[in-house]
C-alpha cells in the first residue's frame, strides 16, 4: 500500500538534508511533489536527482518571507497537479548561537520572519487548496523548543521553534472545522552534513575531536544512536497519509529519546 497514492505534497526547504529527503519519502509512498525553495537553481537540480521523468515533480523559487513567492509556490501546486493535500514546513534559519549574551537576540527578527512569519505565510496562502482537499500541514519544530542544551545556546532559533509549536496547536483548532490537520515533527540531533559540520566546528572550538563531540551528544540519547533526516521524513509522511486522520494539534519527537532523558 502506498500512503500517499493520488496525493500533492508542498515542501518548502528543499536543499540538502532533511528538504531533499522530505521529498524522496512523498515520492517513495506515491504522492506528488511541489519542491520550493529559496535558491532555486538548487531547487532545480534537486528535482532533476530526484525525478527524471519530471512527471511527479515541479520545481519553484520561493522566499517563504514573500508573499508573492508563496502564492506562486501554491500556484504551482494547482497549475500543474490541479490540487494540493499537504504542506510540509522544512524551511528555516538555524544559523543564530548564543544567549542574552551574544548575537540570538539582534538576529531574532531574520529567525522570526523565516521561521515563524514565513511558515504561517505560507500556510495561510495554501488554505484554499488544503480545505478543499481536507489536508495536512506538518511543521518541523525542534528539541531546541523545549530542551535548551548547556554549551550550546540557540536561543533565537529555540524561541522561534517554541512559537511555531504553539502555533501548531491554535492552528489546529482553527482548521480543525475544513478538516484540515496541523501537526508537529520535532527532530533532535539527525545525523547528516549539518550536524557532521557543527561536529566539526565545536571539535575546532574545543579542542578535540569530532568523534568525541559527537559521543558527548550520543551519551544524552536513550536510543544508541542519532535519528536521520529519513527517519524524520518518513514521521512526516505519517502525518500526510490517512493513517493520521485523526490526529491533530500533535508533536512528535523524531530524536532517540533525548527529550525524555
Amino acid at each position: 500500500m502506498t500512503l500517499l497514492e493520488g496525493k500533492v505534497v508542498l515542501v518548502s526547504g528543499v536543499g540538502p538534508g532533511l528538504g531533499t529527503s522530505t521529498v524522496r519519502a512523498v515520492l517513495d509512498a506515491g504522492g506528488r511533489a511541489v519542491l520550493a525553495d529559496a535558491v532555486g537553481d538548487r531547487v532545480a537540480s534537486i528535482r532533476s536527482e530526484l525525478d527524471a521523468s519530471g512527471s511527479s515533480t515541479v520545481a519553484v523559487a520561493c522566499d517563504i518571507r514573500s508573499v508573492d513567492d508563496c502564492r506562486r509556490a501554491v500556484a504551482a501546486a494547482s497549475d500543474t497537479f490541479g490540487r494540493l493535500d499537504g504542506v510540509v514546513h522544512v524551511a528555516a534559519v538555524d544559523n543564530s548561537l548564543g544567549g542574552l549574551d551574544g548575537p540570538a537576540l539582534d538576529e531574532w527578527p531574520l529567525v522570526q520572519s523565516v521561521n515563524v512569519e514565513g511558515t504561517l505565510q505560507l500556510t495561510r496562502e495554501a488554505l484554499p487548496l488544503l480545505t478543499s482537499a481536507g489536508g495536512s500541514v506538518v511543521v518541523i519544530g525542534s528539541v531546541a523548543a523545549v530542551r535548551p542544551r548547556r554549551g550550546s545556546l540557540r536561543l533565537a532559533y529555540g524561541m522561534s521553534k517554541a512559537a511555531l509549536g504553539a502555533a501548531v496547536r491554535y492552528l489546529a483548532e482553527e482548521l480543525g472545522p475544513d478538516a484540515v490537520r496541523v501537526n508537529n515533527v520535532a527532530p533532535g540531533f539527525k545525523y547528516g552534513p549539518v550536524v557532521q559540520r557543527f561536529f566539526d566546528s565545536e571539535a575546532v572550538r574545543l579542542g578535540t575531536s569530532a568523534d568525541e563531540v559527537a559521543a558527548t551528544y550520543r551519551e544524552e540519547l536513550a536510543l544508541p544512536d542519532f535519528a536521520t533526516d529519513e527517519d524524520v521524513a518518513h514521521t512526516v509522511v505519517f502525518f500526510l497519509s490517512d493513517w493520521s486522520r485523526a490526529i491533530t494539534g500533535q508533536t512528535i519527537y523524531v530524536d532517540g529519546g533525548f527529550v525524555m532523558t
